[in-house]
């Protein structure tokens, strides 16, 4: 009888042992969710360097043109680009120089919030209105 006493005192698990799980689980959670949530916004943002492409060549097309870059989307051989996650699109351009604006849009990423990436070209510079986004989702 008492053999099978001691086999149901060490039958399951000790409440340390779960609450010990119970922790790891959680870190590796916390850590999982913020990488995510940083690759997800990387996809949003490869949206806008496609149409950044996009701009680029056309602004190159019109240059060739009538050496200056196009100051408005309207005057380039290519639709306005529209993107699911950023809002505004603001083009300007001079004879040296262009600039490529987009808006995040609502809902925001919690992580970088509402943020503006430009391109300066035709020297190919990217910039983000917000730190996180410079170090985490520019190239």
């Amino acid at each position: 009888m008492q053999s099978t006493r001691r086999a149901r005192r060490h039958v399951g698990f000790t409440l340390v042992e779960l609450v010990v799980v119970t922790l790891i689980i959680g870190v590796l959670a916390a850590f999982g969710i913020a990488q995510y949530s940083r690759v997800v916004e990387r996809g949003r943002v490869a949206e806008v360097f496609n149409s950044i492409a996009a701009i680029k060549m056309a602004q190159q097309r019109y240059m060739t043109k009538t050496n200056i870059f196009a100051s408005a989307s309207s005057d380039l051989d290519v639709p306005a680009p529209t993107t699911k996650y950023f809002g505004s699109l603001t083009i300007t351009g001079n004879s040296a120089s262009f600039t490529v604006t987009f808006t995040r849009s609502t809902p925001t990423n919690s992580t970088y919030g509402a943020y503006v990436l430009s391109y300066i070209g035709p020297a190919g510079t990217f910039l983000c209105s917000n730190a996180d986004c410079q170090a985490d989702l520019l190239p």
